[in-house]
């Protein structure tokens, strides 16, 4: 009898960061160059918006070109008029195609934060675009997404860089992508909806087997015109670790190392 082995998977953890979300598509690319492809992708805030395009089956490349036809100052000048996100959402809606998580061509899941009491909600159903909304929603510059009765914000606060969720898609190894550095997220500040103060301890940036931390000091998460700087850095940080990502691919038999370097 003849044994098939099992496809071991590789996983993307992408973090939050606003318009240093750029960086992802520098890594992202990066890696693509190198023939290494992601199978699963977890992503939170920033993180989740590219990690949703390139489930659609964008490549880095495509993303980087849909974001640069934004017109960055009518956007943020809708963002604050309607003080909500959904001018992002519909954008998103667009470019995705009205799809739902299961229309993805790969397994994706966007992280979001419970105002109610900081707990972490991973979304996996519905709709793509408004759960990357409310994986984006950050307070108070923006109102909390509701979706099944709960009032979801920014996933930035309960898991910043969702390793843990990745490997729940089935994730045998992590690659993930900080845009603040890592210490940043050990302990988190947050005022549920009630008003209540609570510190929220992460997990998702223990389970990344590689994190990468793309030196973005210079920027903001407001940098909205520093994007093609952005990219490069993520790109320059993956390009570096590079040959520590394919010994690692290797050792564990996934296989994309092979055709790498």
């Amino acid at each position: 009898m003849a044994f098939r082995r099992k496809k071991k998977l590789l996983g993307a953890a992408l973090g939050s960061g606003g318009a240093k979300g750029l960086a992802h598509l520098g890594v992202l690319q990066a890696l693509e160059e190198a023939g290494i492809r992601f199978d699963v992708l977890a992503g939170t805030s920033a993180g989740s918006i590219a990690g949703s395009l390139y489930a659609k089956g964008y490549s880095p490349a495509d993303i980087a070109e849909l974001l640069a036809r934004v017109d960055y100052k009518q956007t943020v000048l809708s963002l604050l008029l309607e003080r909500s996100a959904q001018p992002l959402h519909r954008l998103l809606d667009g470019v995705l195609g009205e799809c739902t998580f299961a229309e993805l061509q790969k397994p994706f899941a966007a992280v979001a934060t419970d105002t109610a009491d900081g707990g972490e909600i991973v979304l996996r159903e519905g709709n793509v675009a408004r759960a990357v909304l409310a994986s984006s929603a950050m307070p108070p510059f923006f109102r909390p997404v509701q979706i099944d009765g709960r009032a979801l914000a920014d996933g930035a606060f309960a898991n910043a860089v969702p390793g843990d969720v990745a490997r729940r898609l089935g994730a045998d190894v992590v690659i993930g992508v900080t845009l603040s550095p890592a210490e940043s997220y050990r302990e988190v500040s947050f005022t549920t909806a009630a008003g209540r103060q609570i510190v929220l301890r992460q997990e998702g940036i223990a389970s990344c087997d590689i994190l990468l931390e793309p030196d973005l000091s210079a920027y903001t998460a407001t940098s909205v015109f520093d994007t093609d700087k952005i990219f490069d850095v993520g790109y320059a940080c993956a390009k570096e670790r590079l040959p520590e990502i394919v010994r690692l691919l290797r050792a564990n038999r996934i296989g994309a190392a092979e055709r790498a370097l």
